[in-house]
């Protein structure tokens, strides 16, 4: 290596942007090989992993961004000794392209000016200089590389469509914390997840605590607009073409109309920013999602927005879970004839606990109908309401054949009187989830449904379709919003109450039983006449017990 070679070896390995744009080549797919051109927001990327050592990229497709990181992580091998580098893809296939993207790149470098490439397969390069460049997919090895304690650079690719991002990150710490960069890129794909949760925090700069220091990520943001051949004009053709969900996804940056939840987030958005009329006021509006008016019971998880009025109907609804594992046990309160959530409940307890809440509140509500799922946990909770002989039980027919909203298939039995195809609680199934599910998102998108409940609303956000199922995503939960389907169901069907219908049926009229002088949550003559009310139960011909023992 002569001066002169010497002198452009040093500017090259000083300066990214630099080596790239005068010695980088990549593969064009009509093309063929080019010259790696850098626009002015691929520079500004480049002196941004310079700087930073943890960068996070919201970015369109299409954008030239992994080839970029390809390049830059070819940059690093070439001119940094022993230097382990890890791409980390959804795919096997992708993760391989990327490392292919490295070998074209340092292909066109001179052989004085790069480190001779001594091991090269598909999967992995290791230069002369003793720099390896590897590659993997979720699934396979990620987690033990992530683990690496040389880990110099990690470039997660499509990181918000790795379902096992959480434990991949928590392998990945010890690596950073000890002075290994990392570069996670990735378009939209709804909210809730690793990638989303890890970008907002970046942008609000939130900073993590890793061993011993502060990891916190530089957001960077790249939409469809960054790219300088792009207009408004081909924004909209391409709109047409592949319609504004799938543009917000591809190339807008916009988590909430990307992803694949069952309720569209743009639908549950509305709730935040619209109000009922009668709520308008001088002084603004509340809009429907907001804190409830009462947050009471032993554990502060029943919420109160509404208090009964004895002039309406309610359905209670509830899901069931043993009281100690993930899961929660949840219910709702609708007022049935206005479609709205008036109360909540989601909290861990045993389920005789549950079984007793269940029926004090419902008392409380007119003697609520009250629908409870009745798989698991959940028919214990069944068979105590029958012991409380509870009147307005939700039975289902055991021998149904098929499921559609025009047929009144679940019925109120008399407990002491159960025809012999009926068993009690709603039972879930094949053919009775999908069209809960599908009940409540055309309800929740076409706002016929009031909901107040910001925990409801968090669930509903990462209520997601995986492999074309309905269900939370890893490590959420979906006890609120199943119960939820639920109840919108039996509204639908059992109970005819919709809006083209507004009148119970003469027999289930005739099934109710109001209780002449219900509780009113939150109104206490005195202090004692309070804890009697919080802390004791009806179980039954007019008594009451202290059940506080049973709590798990």
């Amino acid at each position: 290596m002569d001066k002169k070679q010497a002198e452009e070896y040093v500017k090259c390995r000083k300066d990214p942007v630099y080596f790239i744009k005068k010695y980088g080549k990549i593969r064009h797919p009509t093309k063929g090989l080019l010259s790696f051109e850098l626009w002015d927001f691929q520079e500004e990327t480049v002196h941004n992993f310079l700087d930073e050592s943890y960068n996070i990229i919201l970015k369109a497709r299409q954008l030239g961004i992994s080839s970029l990181c390809a390049a830059y992580a070819g940059w690093m091998a070439t001119f940094f000794k022993n230097r382990e580098i890890y791409i980390l893809a959804t795919k096997r296939d992708t993760a391989t392209n990327l490392v292919d993207k490295v070998r074209v790149f340092l292909e066109a470098v001179p052989d004085w000016l790069k480190s001779e490439i001594v091991i090269d397969n598909r999967q992995s390069l290791e230069m002369a200089n003793g720099s390896k460049i590897k590659s993997g997919a979720t699934g396979s090895n990620a987690q033990d590389a992530a683990r690496s304690e040389a880990l110099s650079l990690l470039i997660i690719d499509e990181a918000a469509f790795i379902k096992s991002m959480d434990t991949i990150w928590t392998a990945a710490q010890p690596t950073l914390a000890t002075g290994g960069d990392c570069i996670v890129l990735s378009s939209p794909n709804g909210i809730g997840n690793w990638f989303h949760k890890s970008y907002i925090e970046a942008e609000a700069g939130i900073s993590e605590r890793v061993g011993g220091k502060n990891i916190s990520f530089k957001a960077i943001t790249l939409p469809w607009s960054k790219h300088p051949e792009r207009d408004e004009e081909w924004a909209r053709d391409e709109r047409k073409k592949i319609g504004d969900q799938a543009f917000a996804q591809e190339h807008g940056c916009d988590f909430l109309q990307s992803g694949n939840n069952v309720v569209s987030l743009k639908a549950l958005s509305w709730y935040e920013h619209h109000p009922t009329e009668e709520e308008v006021s001088d002084d603004g509006f509340r809009p429907f999602l907001r804190e409830p008016e009462e947050k009471t019971w032993i554990d502060k998880n029943l919420w109160i927005w509404k208090y009964p009025d004895y002039t309406k109907q309610y359905l209670l609804c509830a899901d069931v879970a043993r009281g100690d594992g993930d899961d929660f046990s949840a219910f709702h309160v609708l007022d049935v004839e206005k479609y709205e959530q008036v109360a909540e409940y989601k909290g861990k307890v045993n389920t005789d606990v549950y079984a007793h809440l269940i029926h004090n509140t419902a008392v409380q509500f007119n003697n609520a109908h009250i629908v409870v799922e009745n798989a698991s946990m959940g028919h214990h909770v069944v068979m105590k309401l029958i012991e409380m002989e509870y009147k307005n039980l939700y039975w289902t027919v055991k021998d149904l054949t098929r499921v559609h909203e025009s047929n009144s298939n679940q019925l109120y039995y008399d407990p002491y009187n159960v025809p012999k195809n009926a068993v009690a609680g709603f039972t879930t199934s094949m053919k009775t989830r999908p069209v809960c599910v599908a009940r409540m998102e055309e309800d929740l998108r076409t706002h016929e449904f009031i909901l107040h409940s910001k925990r409801t609303l968090a669930e509903l956000e990462t209520f997601i379709f995986h492999n074309g199922k309905p269900e939370a995503m890893a490590s959420y939960n979906d006890d609120l919003v199943m119960s939820l389907a639920i109840g919108m169901y039996v509204r639908a069907t059992t109970l005819k109450f919709n809006s083209q219908n507004e009148d119970m049926t003469k027999e289930l009229l005739n099934g109710l039983h109001f209780s002449s002088t219900p509780y009113e949550f939150g109104i206490y003559k005195t202090d004692d006449q309070k804890k009697e009310e919080q802390f004791t139960f009806d179980v039954g011909n007019g008594q009451r017990e202290d059940l506080r023992w049973m709590m798990s």
